[in-house]
């Protein structure tokens, strides 16, 4: 059976040596078109006080990679816990901060019309800063969240992008505006952070080290991989079997080319099986 998309896997001691060992792995070259803007990085901040935020060496090495593309902007919007500003400095991201690179709440940024898909959204106002011509990375945990849409991983990070305080407004129709969502503000690069990964409900705090990343450009083919990682079908969460379905990216494992040595493998495998 021919693969119709690929992933990369790479546990390492650094998140440096990780990132740059798995995005060797990929075919695919991980150029930005011409004309990018800026380079646009969504991390998974929900709580600073709870274990599964992205981890803010993993921020601070991709940023490292990207930053000869063009101005780097961060970006997270506010909710019923914190603000964004409160969650970039309980995570220790502000420590990266340079001339190049900043920090955009996307809550209080500027807001213009933007025509959606239709899966769920209509018109609606969003971020002016995700319709420059951006290169966009998203650097997400991988989560069970049974309550609302069985795993939290790469595409439902991107229910951050909507600038709402309380999204939970959402949470009944979220399959379809996660599509809405893909459709447009489908990440150039996703990168699945595995330094520490939440065991269970996150609320109990435990966690388990891993140390390594899921890096691809299909974000439903790598959260099919993270799906599996969890014991989890793929086509048993509803909102892949509805992107594989619309022809958003793939699902089915056998069709995911996951690139890294056997021995990793087994050893990712391995960790979320204990």
């Amino acid at each position: 059976m021919a693969f119709s998309s690929e992933i990369a896997i790479a546990i390492r001691r650094n998140p440096r040596e990780a990132l740059q060992v798995a995005l060797s792995k990929l075919d695919e070259l991980i150029a930005p078109p011409k004309g990018i803007e800026r380079v646009v990085i969504k991390p998974s901040i929900y709580d600073p006080e709870l274990p599964g935020n992205t981890d803010a060496k993993i921020v601070q090495v991709v940023v490292q990679f990207f930053n000869s593309i063009g101005p780097i902007s961060i970006v997270e919007s506010d909710n019923p816990l914190r603000t964004a500003e409160e969650a970039f400095s309980r995570c220790g991201y502000l420590e990266f901060e340079t001339k190049n690179v900043g920090f955009v709440n996307l809550s209080k940024t500027e807001m213009i019309p933007v025509q959606f898909a239709g899966y769920y959204f209509q018109n609606r106002k969003m971020p002016h800063i995700l319709h420059d011509n951006m290169f966009l990375i998203n650097i997400a945990t991988l989560k069970v969240e049974p309550d609302i849409c069985e795993i939290g991983a790469s595409i439902k990070n991107l229910f951050g992008l909507l600038p709402e305080l309380d999204k939970s407004v959402y949470h009944n129709s979220i399959d379809s505006v996660l599509m809405d969502l893909l459709y447009a503000y489908r990440p150039n690069l996703t990168v699945i952070d595995l330094t520490d990964v939440v065991i269970g409900n996150r609320i109990n705090g435990t966690t388990k080290h891993v140390g390594g990343v899921i890096v691809g450009t299909d974000p439903v083919a790598v959260d099919s991989f993270c799906s599996s990682l969890l014991g989890i079908d793929p086509m048993q969460v509803n909102h892949l079997k509805i992107a594989h379905s619309l022809g958003m990216g793939e699902t089915n494992l056998d069709r995911i080319s996951v690139r890294g040595t056997e021995h990793q493998k087994a050893e990712l495998s391995r960790l979320f099986k204990k």
